[in-house]
């Protein structure tokens, strides 16, 4: 009797399992680095970025210059120049470089901070491009982190920089009216 009931527990549990197994699973990769390289809204959070920070690093270039010239005008002078000429020129120096330093670190810091909310907001984006391709094509299971290999039979990453393309496209015509 207990032979016979662990059998029919055993084929029960073999034909329901082989039941869900017969059903088809679909399941995608993404190149989430690749998305946040290509991806349109990546190029436009750059060019935004570009054109926030390009004054204040035409002014650091120019700061920058202006300390090079003034520092090779003193190593062409400087053995001409009285003690007191020399130390005067030299804490000018100290001092240009700096506040050429100060600007330079604000600046990259500046930056940072931007760059880290573009970031994040791109996530999102492309996250809810993810979802939405997903939901779309009924996929079970679409992957981005820690994937060794993949066959090129489960990469969606090409769906989502299309649809990604499409919906920056759609926003500037948007914009545009």
């Amino acid at each position: 009797m207990r032979y016979l009931l662990v059998t029919l527990v055993s084929l029960t549990i073999f034909f329901s399992s082989n039941s869900v197994l017969a059903k088809e699973v679909k399941i995608g990769v993404v190149n989430i680095g690749l998305l946040l390289e290509k991806a349109p809204q990546a190029k436009a959070a750059s060019q935004n970025l570009e054109k926030e920070f390009g004054p204040q690093q035409q002014d650091l270039t120019k700061l920058a210059a202006k300390l090079d010239r003034k520092q090779k005008q003193y190593q062409k002078n400087k053995l001409v120049l009285s003690e007191s000429q020399r130390q005067s020129a030299e804490r000018e120096l100290n001092m240009m470089n700096r506040d050429v330093q100060r600007k330079k670190n604000d600046i990259q810091e500046l930056v940072n901070i931007r760059r880290n909310e573009e970031l994040a907001n791109l996530q999102n984006i492309v996250n809810q491009a993810i979802k939405t391709i997903g939901q779309k094509e009924k996929y079970d299971l679409i992957l981005y982190e820690g994937i060794a290999y993949t066959n090129n039979k489960v990469d969606v990453t090409k769906k989502i920089l299309d649809y990604l393309t499409a919906q920056s496209r759609q926003q500037r015509t948007n914009f545009n009216k």
